[in-house]
């Protein structure tokens, strides 16, 4: 099979300190008049300027009907990627094959003519992909009943809130004919009801054969509709595969293996395997004594859904102890018993009242599975053992 997407050897190009414009307008001119004469311009000189590869060496294939989750941290080249497949702008180097039309959700509003009608502007968006007022006609009922704006269709899209702008772009970019969908950051905006939507617009999508390119910092939904991934790191390819190991690799890259703040009030914390469980230990340094210190815990499984957590006030034990600016608290969780796999543990410490200090994923450790419960999936049962009794009657 032909893949839909095909990239060889894409690398993208950017000069930064230099300004390199090919025109200028005459509001361009009095703006630089003004800033030359109030000091403000400081234009740096050609030897100046720096160049940075967003891009560098790309090389994968997307197959028809996948879902490919890009992931990276902020500055990795996601963006950036997604704008040269959807030819907003040209690579540099490399060679990009398409097979089929693209639709795009880059940004809020991508493509959107701010002084036009949400009507308009569906039309608009449509023609822009290559089809006909009848396709786009076709599915224009339901665009603008997944949008939920019927009642501001015919209103200027220059007023609409950033949540409308949002629904309508992801309606018009999911519901037109395209055989590639691209979508940038979806989820960043709207409520929880849209992105329900989206996510499982996006897994229909996927079941008629069209294929999908993902890009978001939301993990849980990365897993939960992408088959492969691809991580960026400074523009370079760091990894592809399976999109649990892409999001294992992801989330250990971000430092999340080690706890060090200097001058924060948690100065480590480590998890260990006992005999009867976990053992979780932290310090904690304050420049003020705590009266009733405590210092509680979130275990996260690799997706960032918390499993469990507590703290001394919940269970009951806080002293009134003379006041203390720094301790040593060391507990063992006996249940839940966790499966094999990456856990994230967060941290936050209280004067017994209020929130001092909150760490969220400050540590990530490994539950090394027993020979015991090696028939059991976490994949298919979760993250937790059920311990149970059972009779048989």
């Amino acid at each position: 099979m032909r893949p839909a997407v095909r990239v060889e050897g894409l690398r993208k190009l950017y000069r930064i300190g230099a300004r390199r414009e090919p025109y200028s307008t005459l509001r361009d001119r009095i703006r630089d008049a003004a800033l030359s004469l109030t000091g403000l311009r400081r234009d740096a000189p050609p030897s100046a300027s720096r160049t940075i590869w967003a891009l560098d060496g790309l090389e994968f294939e997307v197959q028809p009907g996948e879902v490919l989750g890009i992931v990276g941290r902020n500055g990795a080249g996601k963006t950036t990627l997604l704008k040269v497949l959807s030819r907003i702008t040209p690579p540099t180097e490399g060679r990009v094959e398409l097979r089929g039309r693209v639709g795009s959700l880059l940004e809020v509003g991508t493509g959107f003519h701010p002084e036009l009608t949400g009507r308009e502007n569906v039309y608009l968006n449509g023609a822009i992909l290559g089809m006909t007022r009848k396709e786009i006609a076709r599915n224009f009922d339901e665009i603008v009943a997944f949008a939920e704006i019927s009642d501001f269709i015919d209103t200027p899209v220059k007023r609409y809130s950033s949540g409308m702008y949002t629904r309508l772009a992801f309606a018009v970019a999911a519901h037109l004919d395209t055989e590639i969908l691209l979508v940038d950051e979806v989820l960043a905006v709207g409520d929880i009801e849209f992105q329900k939507k989206c996510l499982a617009k996006m897994s229909d999508v996927t079941k008629q054969g069209r294929t999908v390119l993902f890009v978001s910092h939301n993990m849980s939904a990365v897993a939960g509709i992408c088959g492969r991934g691809l991580l960026l790191d400074h523009g370079r390819q760091r990894a592809l595969g399976p999109i649990a190991e892409i999001v294992d690799i992801y989330l250990r890259q971000g430092g999340l293996n080690h706890v060090s703040f200097e001058g924060q009030p948690l100065t480590d914390a480590t998890v260990n395997q006992v005999e009867s469980g976990l053992e979780i230990v932290a310090s904690y340094r304050t420049e003020e004594p705590l009266a009733l210190p405590c210092l509680g815990f979130v275990i996260s499984d690799a997706m960032g859904n918390p499993i469990c957590g507590t703290n001394p006030k919940v269970d009951g034990i806080l002293t009134t102890e003379r006041p203390k600016a720094e301790g040593r608290v060391r507990v063992t969780l006996r249940s839940p018993r966790l499966l094999e796999g990456s856990y994230r543990l967060s941290l936050w410490l209280s004067d017994g009242h209020e929130d001092l200090f909150h760490q969220r994923d400050c540590l990530v450790f490994d539950v090394v599975q027993t020979s015991d419960f090696k028939r059991v999936s976490p994949r298919v049962n979760g993250p937790v053992v059920a311990e149970c009794d059972w009779h048989f009657e």
